[in-house]
């Protein structure tokens, strides 16, 4: 059964109406604490981040930054230097240079993303149990929609 098109229409006004904007003070807020408390700029946060998520070559991380390979190559120097992140030179061809996180670098993520956790507990610590479980509900209902969509 699918829903009325005006139900339809009026669902997605909301969706653009929330989604985008939600999602914007969470990135906001994680971005803040990097910088602020932890003393990364923008962009070691987001090559940490990526390292963590398997990108792991200059060139990989000056292509998913949008910005040039001596930039990044400079931040990672400063994350080096840091005792963040780590170059490690790949076993079948030592032109390669693969980036590494640190343990020191994988805790301050950690960290990072624990305070922003805290935010967003903080931010929802007023809504009732139905309300939470109204909002996984609808999360889960989005997730199997778009994602699966996507597959």
């Amino acid at each position: 059964m699918n829903a009325s098109e005006d139900l339809l229409q009026n669902t997605i006004e909301k969706f653009w109406d929330t989604i985008p904007s939600v999602w914007g003070y969470v990135r906001e807020n994680l971005r803040a604490n990097a910088i602020k408390d932890f003393g990364l700029t923008l962009i070691q946060f987001h090559i940490l981040r990526h390292v963590c998520h398997g990108i792991d070559s200059i060139g990989e991380l000056a292509e998913k930054q949008q910005i040039s390979r001596p930039a990044i190559s400079q931040a990672v120097d400063l994350l080096v230097e840091k005792g963040l992140a780590e170059r490690r030179r790949a076993e079948d061809d030592r032109r390669y240079v693969h980036i590494d996180l640190t343990e020191a670098g994988s805790e301050l993520l950690d960290s990072v993303f624990n305070k922003n956790h805290l935010w967003i507990a903080e931010q929802m610590a007023d809504l009732d149990e139905g309300q939470l479980q109204t909002i996984i509900k609808a999360l889960d209902i989005m997730k199997e929609t778009f994602v699966s969509a996507c597959d």
